[in-house]
């Protein structure tokens, strides 16, 4: 049936909806600098994950094979990621952020068929660039007259660029992962390596604020890593790089609307036309041009 093999695609849209979720988290959590809300929100994300794993009687998956340096690089990977994200929002603002990360696409689709030996198809292209135009329409351009190019301004441009490259990467790499480990240990260790490196931030709350804060963290890491990781890897991992990169936009226009639903954040024509064409994106990637991967190619080492 068609649902049937549409299920990856399917997961990484619902993962993306999970992530979506972020801006009403964060939205709540007060007195907190934000390497410390990363760490929490991955300590609690982490603790669901393992509880998941073990419900399941899953936990002889996350035995350790080959390929631990690409695991390890995948935690890294995802610490430089929203560390580079993060700076990047600070520094500039939320709509030039958004943009340079979502680029992702255009280095996955540079990039896949020499690191996975993808095929680009022309149905992917296409997708690409009716995406990249919903984004850029989502982040209202308008907004980008006021900047002053200063160093500082560069540095968050520069650091917002490397968030998309670095995206760009874990992508592939869950494809690199998934020839030797199965969905979840690729969930769980590079988050285990990621919340190891921003352990040092851990203690730099008050116990005032770390408690004040606590429902809205445990409810964080749950939603956003516990759901976002499960339906975002399980999907990624068996989808192509290109593929997947392109599904991911859908996070975008999910914030877009739980902002609207729930935060009460007004509706623009620019904002509503971009994603109508993110999901025009999403929809034809899932039904031309983006098949699963298959078994025999699962065992492909890419290198």
């Amino acid at each position: 049936m068609f649902l049937e093999g549409k299920k990856p695609h399917l997961a990484v849209i619902a993962g993306c909806i999970f992530y979506g979720m972020n801006g009403l988290f964060i939205n709540r959590i007060h007195d907190m600098a934000t390497a410390p809300i990363i760490f929490y929100r991955l300590f609690f994300g982490l603790l669901f994950l393992f509880i998941y794993i073990a419900a399941r009687g899953k936990t002889s998956d996350l035995k350790l094979k080959k390929r631990k340096v690409s695991l390890l690089l995948q935690g890294v990977l995802v610490v430089a990621c929203m560390l580079l994200y993060f700076t990047c929002l600070r520094i500039t603002c939320v709509s030039i952020a958004i943009l340079l990360q979502y680029t992702a696409p255009f280095y996955v689709m540079l990039a896949s068929p020499l690191i996975l030996d993808e095929k680009i198809g022309k149905e992917s292209i296409t997708a690409l660039f009716v995406a990249i135009a919903g984004v850029f329409l989502i982040v209202k351009p308008e907004s980008f007259s006021d900047i002053e190019l200063t160093g500082t301004y560069m540095l968050g441009i520069a650091a917002g660029l490397l968030s998309g490259v670095i995206f760009a990467a874990l992508i592939m790499n869950v494809r690199i992962l998934k020839t030797e480990y199965p969905e979840i240990a690729i969930m769980f260790w590079p988050m285990g390596i990621a919340l190891l490196l921003l352990s040092p931030f851990a203690f730099e709350i008050s116990p005032d604020a770390f408690y004040g804060n606590l429902k809205v963290l445990v409810t964080f890491g749950i939603v956003s890593i516990g759901f976002g990781e499960i339906f975002t890897i399980l999907g990624l991992a068996n989808l192509k790089a290109q593929t997947g990169s392109l599904l991911a936009l859908v996070e975008p226009v999910s914030g877009v609307f739980f902002d609207i639903a729930v935060l009460g954040i007004g509706l623009s024509s620019e904002t509503l036309a971009g994603c109508t064409l993110i999901l025009a994106s999403a929809t034809l990637i899932s039904l031309r041009g983006s098949e699963n991967i298959r078994e025999k190619d699962r065992k492909k080492a890419p290198f």
